[in-house]
């Protein structure tokens, strides 16, 4: 049993690393500012999510989980709001997004 949480605390850790991984890749590809910060924000906190899952399950109970727990819980909250606020102060202060990317409509 021991080596099993193991194993998938290792998948979710890994996974979360591949997550960061691809987001840092995708902040160096896309041009425009808005879609860096969404594509940081997204990996971000799935990454986040996946990494603190992972250490959850190694930890075990006591009172390292639930600092662990209440880490994730923060961090779920505020980066999305955090990135939230940055791309408002991007879009008050410079030119409206239609004179920089094509926008379709559905």
């Amino acid at each position: 049993m021991e080596i099993l949480r193991f194993v998938v605390a290792a998948l979710l850790m890994v996974s979360g690393f591949l997550v960061f991984g691809i987001s840092t890749l995708g902040i160096f590809r896309l041009k425009y500012i808005l879609n860096r910060v969404h594509t940081s924000a997204k990996g971000d906190t799935l990454g986040a999510l996946l990494i603190l899952s992972g250490a959850c399950l190694i930890t075990g109970i006591g009172p390292s989980l639930l600092k662990l727990a209440a880490l994730l819980v923060f961090i779920w909250i505020t980066s999305p709001l955090s990135v939230f606020m940055v791309c408002r102060s991007e879009i008050v202060t410079n030119p409206p997004p239609e004179e920089e990317v094509e926008i379709r409509e559905l």
